[in-house]
């Protein structure tokens, strides 16, 4: 199997940085969705909305957002975050992340889970994305292609 990366200094040094990036960037959306899964206090939180958010270009994929408001020690919040972690989890329809919202209906109350050591960032579901794995693997490829790159030229 032949590996055709870049050729030239800049761009293996290019590759290199997206690769080691895309591996920081995994690692810390990890940890955050972690430490944010290890500590949470369960409250209950009053969903103000729901909506269905569209990313991406030639693939498309849905994200659900729920907006619902929570008190946490005295102080009252607002989240937006179905997932723990900066990486939430998306569908590829928009279906089924309309799906994923039946349970939370503008008006009524839900369970809300907050990380103790960041209250305003509290989620509905309690479940891993596994974005962050992809993020490190993707940023593991590239940063192998480019380090071979450099060693074959």
């Amino acid at each position: 199997m032949e590996i055709n990366g870049p050729s030239s200094r800049l761009g293996i040094a290019v590759l290199l940085l997206v690769g080691l990036a895309s591996v920081g960037y995994g690692a810390y959306s990890y940890d955050a969705q972690s430490a944010a899964l290890d500590s949470t206090a369960t409250v209950n939180a009053t969903v103000t909305d729901t909506s269905v958010t569209e990313s991406g270009g030639k693939t498309v994929s849905y994200e659900p957002r729920a907006t619902f408001e929570y008190r946490y020690r005295g102080e009252t919040y607002t989240s937006s975050s179905v997932y723990p972690g900066t990486l939430g989890k998306d569908f590829d329809t928009e279906a089924a992340a309309r799906e994923e919202l039946a349970p939370y209906e503008s008006g009524e109350t839900a369970t809300a889970y907050v990380p103790t050591d960041d209250p305003g960032a509290a989620f509905l579901e309690r479940e891993r994305s596994k974005k962050p794995h992809l993020l490190i693997g993707a940023g593991v490829l590239f940063t192998v292609v480019a380090v071979y790159s450099a060693i074959r030229n």
